[in-house]
């Protein structure tokens, strides 16, 4: 399998706080890999260092065949990397459609045709482009920012907790969402999520973080929904 996005002993942290201990990881092309596991254990920071956000003291990141351990996210972003963070990731005083221009990057193509393709992939942002960012449903705010990221074309995307703060129904409707974007552009995907029984259809693979280290790599994704082999992982 071609791997897209690799990450080798990566050791990180914040100021003399370490939270990552040699983590190792990769993603195949068209991979969509679950990273889960008890809050604090390092996922988030994970993502960060994948992103170019956080600079590992230790490790090499690799994307596309190319080592990017000195980049940062901007220059990331270009290669074709896309990063959802929790927060922060609408601009709510700017309208929808300014947000998405706002995020468009001219070489990519024309802006009409990947808004257009983007209100495809989520409808309910359709009717709604001239509408507050901040006035939003939950589910709206969140197509939105999942939108904006794919306003450039991405070979990966980096999903930091999608459907946090979701209903049921609008957690499932952005999954479906990602997995429909997936399909039709043929990117790979790093997801962080806590919904297992939501996300386990939607992924190919599961990765399972305790204590700032991978303690477990799962083929099956039915494996989020064995509660006694998760608490293994998470307690044992």
């Amino acid at each position: 399998m071609e791997r897209i996005l690799s990450a080798e002993n990566i050791v990180a942290g914040y100021q003399n706080r370490r939270v990552l201990h040699g983590v190792s990881l990769y993603s195949g092309k068209g991979e969509k890999v679950l990273l889960t596991g008890p809050n604090g254990c390092g996922k988030t920071t994970l993502l960060r260092v994948l992103a170019g956000m956080l600079r590992p003291e230790e490790g090499r990141v690799f994307f596309r065949g190319n080592d990017v351990s000195s980049r940062f996210r901007d220059r990331r972003t270009r290669l074709g990397l896309g990063y959802l963070m929790q927060t922060r990731n609408i601009f709510p005083s700017l309208t929808v459609e300014e947000n998405l221009h706002l995020s468009f990057w001219h070489k990519n193509g024309k802006y009409l045709e990947r808004r257009d393709w983007l209100l495809g992939i989520f409808p309910m942002l359709g009717d709604k482009l001239d509408r507050r960012a901040g006035l939003l449903s939950g589910g709206e705010r969140q197509a939105l920012a999942i939108s904006m990221v794919l306003m450039r074309p991405v070979d990966m995307l980096l999903l930091d907790e999608p459907t946090a703060g979701l209903s049921p129904v609008a957690a499932a409707s952005i999954l479906e969402a990602v997995h429909r974007a997936q399909l039709s552009a043929g990117f790979s995907a790093v997801i962080v999520e806590h919904n297992l029984r939501l996300i386990h259809q939607w992924v190919s693979r599961v990765l399972v973080m305790n204590q700032g280290r991978i303690v477990a790599e799962e083929a099956n994704p039915s494996i989020l929904l064995n509660h006694e082999k998760l608490q293994e992982y998470y307690f044992g």
